[in-house]
């Protein structure tokens, strides 16, 4: 085998699948002693989604040499819906195969369920992402994100994000009016209902609500998102899977420039 994992939750990947799937059509996983990559595009180059879903995430994890394995996101998801939230995954390929091969077993060991996808040539030049510094980093609890992205879209395309030492703003102008809401920093015990920012200085940018509604998706991965801002620079909005050390999914969005 060049490739094989043990995933004991098949949950983590589902998510996962579930917050690309509006993106990006076909991904090539990169595997690699570290564990799954994905960088990917969208359609019309405006975002971009970065995965890395790393081998301690997996129970067990074993690529012998580095390989790329091209799969249909939609069919993907459509194997994973067939897992149970607590249903384990392995999943393998051997050497130049053109398929991988999936086995989804239940909590008790009573349900075993195995696919095989194709696999597909998929061209993708691998991008480096700059390190950026962002001027601005928010956090807060990925729920009150989403409800903020998918609550504004209502109102219009285009989102306003205004950071600093006072809080953030998200701002619509549509034709039925505008709308505004603010987060102030507030402290809490658990991560997950807290808001910090940290600001050098403050940011105005603004970005297409329907990507952040799609980066919103993610929002099942874990209770805090990251949004990291800059003037003229794209938008950073991160999620840890679940927790720090299994790795993280990342999109960022390239901001609208007034003409």
């Amino acid at each position: 085998m060049a490739f094989q994992a043990h995933l004991q939750q098949a949950g983590l990947l589902r998510k996962v699948v579930d917050s690309m799937k509006d993106l990006c059509k076909d991904v090539n996983f990169d595997c690699s002693e570290k564990g799954l990559q994905v960088q990917a595009m969208d359609s019309s180059h405006v975002a971009l989604v970065s995965l890395m879903l790393r081998e301690s995430a997996f129970s067990d994890f074993k690529c012998d040499r580095p390989t790329s394995l091209g799969m249909n996101v939609d069919s993907l998801g459509k194997i994973l819906k067939m897992c149970g939230p607590n249903d384990s995954l392995k999943l393998q390929a051997k050497q130049d195969a053109d398929v991988v091969s999936f086995q989804c077993e239940s909590g008790d060991d009573d349900r075993i369920a195995d696919f095989d996808l194709k696999l597909m040539q998929i061209e993708s030049e691998h991008m480096e992402i700059p390190e950026q510094q962002y001027k601005v980093i928010v956090k807060l609890p990925s729920s009150e994100f989403q409800k903020i992205c998918r609550d504004l879209k209502e109102f219009g395309e285009t989102m306003q994000v205004k950071a600093s030492k006072e809080g953030i703003t998200f701002s619509v102008q549509g034709d039925i009016g505008a709308g505004n809401v603010m987060l102030k920093p507030r402290e809490s015990d658990k991560p997950e209902e807290k808001v910090s920012l940290t600001v050098h200085e403050p940011v105005t940018a603004t970005f297409a609500l329907r990507y952040l509604v799609n980066f919103a998706k993610a929002a099942p991965l874990c209770g805090v998102v990251e949004l990291g801002l800059g003037p003229d620079a794209p938008l950073l909005v991160k999620y840890d899977l679940e927790e720090a050390g299994n790795g993280h999914m990342q999109f960022y969005l390239a901001p609208k420039i007034d003409e």
